[in-house]
């Protein structure tokens, strides 16, 4: 049976055992999943981050075990889509199986800028930052070039104005101002 248009799936108290099965990655139009209150074991299946349009979750009250698969929207839902299972860790959990607080944000392993810093983005900001002032600057600075400036857009703007045409025309008893290009 094929139920990959399936987009909500609601199993809660069942009374349902075993694990759940790593073919629930399949079902990649789900939105929402509700597996609470059952007596579901083992790891939450890795394949769960397939689905991509998982709305709403919960795996809560069962006897799941392992770290919540990261990397996913999974860190996006509750810490209560995942309470009353003992083994679970991981965001969006705050303690261990062992009843110590986990840090969720764990600090980086190397010093200074070269962590956070990335180059790419930042030699593209710097190459148009300078490439931009190369071209302001001497504009705003040097007189002559600032005024042979002025006068290149005047000439441009009245070229273009004068191959525009101003009309009036009435449409319905309105007046409306047109402006044309007018074709010489």
């Amino acid at each position: 049976m094929d139920l990959k248009a399936l987009h909500v799936l609601n199993f809660s108290n069942n009374a349902f055992s075993g694990e759940i099965p790593s073919t629930i990655g399949n079902l990649k139009q789900l939105e929402s999943l509700d597996l609470s209150n059952n007596s579901l074991f083992g790891k939450i299946p890795v394949q769960i981050v397939c689905m991509s349009f998982l709305s709403y979750l919960n795996l809560s009250f069962n006897h799941l075990v392992g770290m919540i698969p990261t990397g996913t929207q999974l860190q996006s839902f509750p810490a209560s889509s995942f309470e009353g299972n003992d083994g679970l860790y991981g965001p969006p959990l705050t303690e261990k199986p062992d009843g110590k607080r986990q840090d969720l944000d764990p600090q980086p392993t190397c010093r200074g800028l070269a962590c956070s810093v990335d180059w790419n983005f930042l030699s593209v900001e710097l190459g148009f930052i300078f490439g931009l002032g190369i071209i302001i600057v001497p504009i705003m600075s040097w007189k002559q070039w600032r005024v042979r400036y002025w006068q290149v857009v005047d000439k441009i703007l009245c070229w273009i104005f004068s191959r525009m045409n101003l009309e009036y025309a009435t449409d319905r008893g309105q007046t409306y101002t047109v402006l044309r290009w007018r074709y010489h």
